[in-house]
């Protein structure tokens, strides 16, 4: 597959957003990705109590969110040190919870977290996500490992052939997990909200999430042999998987 760095991903998510807004969607859900850089007085302990703070922020203001999570890249790279990732129902919650964050929260988080952690409105990215396939045994650890790669439809191919795909992964999904046992695997196509640059063109992100190392590297060794990974090198070309620990830091009250 096509290589690219983490720093070059990241350099395309600040390109396609600088180029165009979001766009409009109030029934789609989204799933926004925003860059952080670490500070001085980064650390585990820091990190938990701002989390904590940030957590009581979206419950006591009632922001419709539904779910966060942060990413670490298991390469270190230039361009940003954690991922902080949140699920929204549309862009109508969105919109308004970034809002009232800009007016009623955010000045005195950034005195909170300067020294801990930096971010900019230029390094948020939101995506509309469609679930390729849920996990047939979830994951109640709150971490996992997530992998993901752009990519671009080959001449000839199109989002139908990325729908028969799908139902062709599935398909192999079933059959590994009959003989294999049940996994905590899944996965999603994410569409950008926004146009990706002419030098980097991308059509769609694909992502893969697993439970833990043991679990990626079963599933990617069945899915290399697997009869349909042809198919879809054919289909699209894409970038080798940038790999991230994922640990849930925000769910809402059920």
């Amino acid at each position: 597959m096509k290589k690219i760095s983490l720093l070059l991903i990241t350099s395309i998510f600040v390109i396609s957003c600088s180029q165009s807004n979001v766009q409009e969607s109030q029934e789609t859900p989204i799933v926004e990705y925003v860059w952080h850089s670490a500070g001085p007085d980064f650390n585990a302990e820091n990190l938990a109590k701002i989390i904590n703070e940030w957590n009581a922020i979206i419950t006591d203001s009632g922001m419709n969110m539904l779910g966060a999570n942060i990413l670490s890249p298991a390469e270190s790279n230039e361009g940003f040190d954690f991922i902080w990732v949140m699920m929204w129902p549309s862009q109508e919650a969105r919109d308004a919870a970034w809002a009232s964050w800009a007016e009623n929260f955010e000045p005195q988080w950034l005195k909170d977290s300067e020294s801990i952690f930096t971010y900019s409105a230029d390094g948020v990215f939101g995506w509309a996500p469609t679930t390729v396939r849920q996990p047939s045994v979830m994951n109640s650890t709150g971490q996992g490992i997530s992998d993901y790669s752009f990519c671009t439809f080959n001449e000839g191919h199109d989002q139908s052939s990325l729908d028969r795909f799908v139902d062709a992964h599935n398909v192999f999904m079933d059959s590994f997990e009959s003989t294999d046992g049940a996994t905590g695997y899944w996965a999603a196509t994410l569409t950008p909200f926004f146009e990706p640059p002419e030098d980097n063109p991308f059509d769609y992100m694909w992502f893969n999430g697993f439970t833990n190392d043991a679990e990626r590297a079963a599933g990617w060794e069945a899915y290399n042999n697997a009869p349909h990974a042809d198919g879809y090198a054919a289909m699209s070309t894409c970038t080798d998987p940038a790999v991230f620990d994922s640990r849930v830091i925000y769910m809402p009250a059920s």
